[in-house]
């Protein structure tokens, strides 16, 4: 049976304004389309794993309000356990403000809303143990991602993180983080290579965009190629190749299986518009022809 994972983080109604360019400071523009999808870095890597097929749950707050409504029903339509969503009245739920160019790339502002509203005490051992993988990000408070990773440490689990926002993480921290998913630029205000790998993280998986990844242990650095693909927005890219090595991991695939596994996932994922609706389904990654 695939191993249980268990999802803690961030879920977002996403409002993306689609444009041309990005605007310069100070500058107003005309926007092409507004939309508004359902995401979050947490759903995202949730319901990547979810549509994937595997076996998750996750832990999050949302706010007893529609945007809440609307994504607990998108959890649970991608086959995503929402036993232990937490609802909280008197919030909003979290906001990502998205403004997406006509080449694709992107930019975020994300408002927490109920995200910042996780507590400790909604960390509890006999959840956690529950499960084999645990996965986060940093949407949620970032004392509150260090206490569930030290718990899940604790108890044995296998723990990935996707350091987004990124912040400059303690060896604390790192210590306990079996695989540590970050971008070009994350990597560097986390503490560069060298300190991640001295503080005891195993394995980081070091996305490139376009260029592919690296996979970087203290043993050895093996680059993995991206498919030649069109991009029509980037924004759920992370997320969902997050989604695909966890969903192999589950599997008990190898890290380079997995990884390999996520580049076609992810690779789908840009050539289509939006977050969760962006993402393949394992049977549409195992069928096309690369």
């Amino acid at each position: 049976m695939s191993k249980s994972i268990l999802v803690i983080g961030s879920i977002n109604k996403d409002l993306v304004v689609n444009t041309e360019r990005f605007p310069e400071a100070g500058e107003t523009i005309l926007g092409n389309s507004f939309t508004t999808n359902n995401g979050g870095k947490g759903a995202n890597q949730a319901c990547a794993i979810g549509k994937l097929g595997g076996n998750v749950s996750i832990l999050g707050v949302v706010g007893n309000d529609n945007f809440g409504k609307d994504l607990s029903d998108a959890l649970s339509s991608n086959n995503v356990n929402i036993d232990n969503l937490i609802v909280k009245d008197n919030v909003s739920t979290g906001i990502a403000l998205i403004t997406v160019t006509k080449s694709g790339a992107n930019n975020i502002i994300v408002v927490q809303g109920a995200n910042a509203l996780i507590m400790k005490d909604d960390i509890k051992e006999e959840l956690i143990s529950m499960y084999d993988i645990i996965v986060m990000q940093l949407e949620i408070p970032l004392d509150i991602a260090k206490y569930a990773a030290c718990m899940a440490k604790k108890l044995g689990k296998t723990v990935v993180l996707n350091p987004s926002p990124a912040v400059k993480l303690d060896k604390e921290f790192l210590s306990c983080i079996d695989i540590l998913i970050p971008n070009e630029t994350e990597i560097g205000i986390i503490g560069g290579v060298d300190y991640i790998l001295e503080c005891g993280v195993k394995n980081i998986i070091l996305t490139l965009g376009a260029e592919g990844c690296d996979l970087i242990t203290k043993e050895k650095r093996k680059h993995f190629d991206a498919y030649n693909v069109h991009a029509a927005d980037t924004t759920a890219a992370g997320d969902s190749f997050l989604g695909g090595v966890v969903r192999m991991l589950a599997d008990d695939k190898t890290m380079e299986e997995a990884i390999i596994f996520a580049v076609k996932v992810s690779n789908i994922t840009v050539t289509r518009k939006g977050a969760i609706d962006s993402i393949p389904n394992y049977n549409e990654v195992i069928n096309r022809k690369w």
